[in-house]
């Protein structure tokens, strides 16, 4: 199972999916992704993660339980993005894009047991230093 069919099989819970990114932080680096696009489609996902997480990524390491959910939620008026910042992996975010019709807290709480998955079944470990 490739990286972005592990991370297609955690998301497909998740309401309205339109796109969605695993980035590397804080080199802005995209690990894999879902939906909608290409690569190239995915590139402002990626760069919204990494401006709104880069900061941060010091300020709440996680421990040895994992850390807090550090997350971001941007309501437009066609989409959803969320975006979350890895519990055990800090230097991992995961980055989605729903249609508007979605519930927000659906969304949320979709996405971050989606995450969940993406930590137990990636291979995390070679992006930590």
């Amino acid at each position: 199972m490739t990286i972005d069919d592990s991370i297609a099989s955690a998301c497909q819970a998740v309401p309205g999916l339109q796109s969605g990114v695993l980035v590397l932080l804080p080199d802005s680096l995209q690990i894999g992704g879902v939906g909608e696009g290409s690569s190239f489609d995915r590139e402002p996902l990626v760069r919204s993660a990494a401006r709104c997480l880069t900061s941060l990524r010091s300020a709440t390491p996680p421990t040895k339980g994992g850390s807090r959910y550090v997350e971001y939620a941007f309501v437009s008026d066609e989409q959803l993005v969320v975006i979350l910042r890895g519990r055990r992996f800090s230097r991992v975010a995961l980055a989605l894009s729903c249609s508007r019709e979605a519930n927000l807290a659906f969304v949320l709480s979709s996405t971050r047991a989606a995450f969940e998955k993406i930590e137990d079944t990636v291979d995390l470990t070679e992006f930590e230093l």
